[in-house]
């Protein structure tokens, strides 16, 4: 069972340009319906479904105000405050992966997400019968220069996960698929995780940086530093599954058009099996 779910939605989603205001996570996922589903009232209603005991929704104080209204008995805001310094989401997961620590000191069960994302109910299933700590890759790719791909030996063992890895890095592996942004840890896992985490952000000025990315680093560069102390396989799930990321305008617009409406059928196939 998933006891927690830790939601990164701090971002300043930049690549959105202006065609949003205020933040991704609150968009609807309707077109002409701004009171209907968003993204993270969707992903808040499977997080109930499959029994999540605590959300931690972490945003950034400029946006705290937004987000205030889904706090219930669920989700818990957690809040930073980088001020003038940027900062990468891998800030944004510590300061989840503590509030987790201070709610189950010695960790729980917990899937990592990014916030932006949309994937039909079947799919948090296929999740929640996994075991340990795995990182979740969709058997399909789109050669988007956007997708962040994994290579591994084996499933149990992948070694590069990033954006724009070419042939010569990857020889001799084998492409598991594309992350899905979705990482599922174990109790030990969410410890190993902050404390990995920690170490590549620091906690200025009591703690400096030192991971490559320092302050700016993304937490794929925490999944790279997992692979390589062999803490986290993967998982591969079927292409077939439906599931989005929305980086741009173009991925909200197919979002609100095609895929939402598969989704929504998708879910009431599987509702009336």
């Amino acid at each position: 069972m998933i006891e927690s779910v830790i939601v990164l939605a701090a971002g300043e989603n930049r690549r959105m340009g202006t065609a949003v205001t205020g933040p991704k996570a609150l968009l609807p996922l309707r077109p002409d319906d701004p009171s209907g589903p968003t993204f993270l009232s969707r992903n808040l209603e499977l997080f109930r479904a499959i029994g999540a005991e605590r959300v931690f929704l972490v945003v950034n104080s400029a946006g705290r105000a937004a987000f205030e209204a889904v706090v219930d008995d669920l989700v818990e805001l957690v809040v930073i405050d980088p001020g003038q310094e940027r900062t990468g989401s891998s800030v944004s997961m510590l300061a989840g992966l503590q509030s987790l620590l201070r709610w189950r000191p010695r960790g729980a069960r917990t899937m990592v997400t990014d916030a932006d994302v949309v994937y039909e109910r079947s799919l948090m299933d296929h999740a929640g019968a996994l075991r340990g700590s795995r990182l979740l890759t969709i058997d399909r790719v789109n050669g988007d220069g956007e997708e962040v791909r994994v290579y591994g030996r084996s499933a149990d063992e992948p070694v590069l996960i990033g954006k724009g890895l070419n042939s010569g890095m990857t020889y001799g592996l084998e492409l598991l698929g594309e992350s899905l942004g979705l990482i599922l840890l174990d109790a030990a896992g969410t410890v190993a995780a902050a404390d990995v985490t920690r170490w590549i952000v620091g906690e200025p000025p009591a703690v400096r940086p030192y991971g490559f990315g320092g302050r700016l680093s993304e937490h794929e560069e925490v999944w790279q530093y997992l692979f390589t102390l062999g803490r986290l396989p993967a998982a591969q799930l079927p292409g077939s599954l439906l599931f989005s990321e929305c980086d741009f305008p173009a991925d909200y617009q197919y979002v609100q058009d095609v895929l939402f409406p598969a989704i929504l059928e998708r879910d009431a196939m599987a509702f009336t099996r």
